[in-house]
């Protein structure tokens, strides 16, 4: 009885003096921190238009001009080049056929007849500005490349 008066007497002591007893649970006064405010940055996809092919027939010939255009839209230029860019560039060589899609963001085909090797389409051509240009014509294909287009603006 004397060890558990003498345990009190120093427990209150301790607690008199605001020393802490080791294994006796004290009550402490916390503040919170305020928050830090956090800014999150979620970026924002990129919108690509998917493109549309219509293959009426699914030729070859109309594969040959859906792979061109789809070379056009991944920036493959010199796969668009041996697909019969360089026969329908109009002259000045691989740069100047490059360059002159400087300004289209993506191409959207659509195939609306195949008579024998030549192609019927329509495209439309969005550009970087985010206007948008129409054509409409043929392409020609022979062996797998093409060999002519006969394209016009329509708007």
């Amino acid at each position: 009885m004397k060890a558990a008066l003498v345990a009190i007497v120093v427990l209150v002591s301790a607690a008199a003096c605001g020393t802490p007893v080791v294994g006796v649970p004290v009550p402490v006064a916390v503040t919170p921190a305020a928050p830090t405010p956090t800014t999150i940055v979620v970026p924002q996809p990129v919108y690509v238009p998917p493109p549309a092919y219509v293959a009426p027939g699914d030729t070859a010939e109309a594969r040959t001009v859906v792979a061109y255009y789809d070379a056009l839209n991944r920036r493959d230029f010199a796969t668009a080049w041996s697909l019969g860019g360089s026969r329908i560039a109009g002259g000045g060589g691989y740069a100047k056929y490059v360059n002159g899609f400087a300004t289209t963001a993506w191409d959207t085909l659509t195939v609306t007849d195949v008579r024998g090797s030549t192609v019927y389409v329509v495209l439309s051509a969005a550009q970087t500005d985010g206007s948008t240009r129409v054509f409409s014509g043929t392409y020609t294909v022979s062996g797998g490349v093409i060999v002519g287009s006969h394209m016009a603006r329509t708007r």
